[in-house]
Formats: structure tokens, C-alpha cells, sequence
């Protein structure tokens, strides 16, 4: 009869817990869904959020091509070491060091805006502001808002995709002494 009765106890403890996980459960996936951002559903929004976006500048200004006209941010990448390499997750904007991706701070996205060629990722502190050069995915940033660390993570002028990058004229520091 005690083992009887221990086993009841035992399988009702079971079943209490289960339904605690799946309530929990559902409780947080309803707080994500109040507290996350709601994206804009677009192709542009989806491409700028894909990937990391590398420090780009304007390298022969009169080219009419826009993989010849714009580079590598060879100052802030190759020599002081400076610039920021951004990735967007819809949750946070994160910059990291180009020259050492450990050194990084993030940002909390409120809201993510969308208009023409602009798109606006919002945080409580700043408001980043990337505009589209041409149809291949080049941005223009501009950031709002309160001052970031230019030691480590200054912003460049442009930005791409890091998958596009090889298919710029010159895309990488090369081999130099210094």
C-alpha cells in the first residue's frame, strides 16, 4: 500500500512539473513577442540584417562603377585600427573592432523604420541611419544621437555586405611594412 502510494505521489509530481514547463514556457515566448522588435518585412531590411557589414570608403571618386569607385576603409582597418565592422540581428546592433572582433559594445534595437532608400535602426541612445547608395547593397551611415567611442569603434562613411566584398577592386590590407 506505501508503494502504491508513493508511485500516485510520485506521478502526480510528474505531471504538476510538466504543466509548470509548458506554462512557463508559453509565458516566455508571450514576453518576447511583447518585448521584441517588430521588423519592417522587406527585402532591403532582410539583406542589411544578414550578415556583417564591413568600413568602406570612397577610393577613386570619379569611377562610375560602384565596386571600383569605393574600398576597403584602409586607415581605420589596416593601420590605426579604429573602425567598426557592424552586424544588425533585429534584437541588437553590435560594433566590433575591425581589428579585434572581442572588442565590442551593443546596442538594444527599440525599432527598426524603413523609407525609400533609408533604413533607421533605432536604440535608447542613438539612431543609425543607413541610406542606400546604388541598387548594390552600399550604405551610407549617419548615427544620431549620443557619441560613441572613436578610439575603438569609429563609424565609417560607407558600408557593404561582407560577402561582397571580394568583388571590389581592392578588398583587403595587403602586405605592407608598418
Amino acid at each position: 500500500m506505501k508503494k502504491a502510494l508513493m508511485l500516485i505521489c510520485l506521478v502526480a509530481g510528474m505531471v504538476g512539473c510538466k504543466q509548470d514547463k509548458a506554462t512557463e514556457g508559453e509565458t516566455n515566448e508571450t514576453a518576447k513577442t511583447e518585448v521584441g522588435v517588430t521588423l519592417p518585412k522587406s527585402e532591403k531590411v532582410d539583406q542589411l540584417l544578414s550578415e556583417m557589414l564591413v568600413p568602406m570608403e570612397i577610393s577613386e571618386a570619379g569611377a562610375k562603377e560602384v565596386t571600383d569607385k569605393y574600398g576597403i576603409d584602409f586607415n581605420g582597418t589596416c593601420y590605426a585600427c579604429d573602425v567598426a565592422e557592424i552586424i544588425i540581428d533585429g534584437e541588437m546592433i553590435n560594433l566590433m573592432n575591425a581589428c579585434d572582433v572581442q572588442t565590442q559594445i551593443s546596442y538594444k534595437i527599440t525599432k527598426i523604420e524603413e523609407k525609400d532608400k533609408t533604413i533607421t535602426v533605432h536604440t535608447p541612445l542613438n539612431e543609425f541611419i543607413f541610406e542606400r547608395v546604388d541598387e548594390y547593397p552600399m550604405y551610407q551611415l549617419t548615427v544620431k544621437g549620443q557619441a560613441i567611442d572613436k578610439e575603438h569603434f569609429r563609424t565609417a562613411g560607407f558600408y557593404t555586405l561582407k560577402s561582397k566584398l571580394e568583388t571590389f577592386t581592392v578588398h583587403d590590407c595587403g602586405e605592407f611594412e608598418g
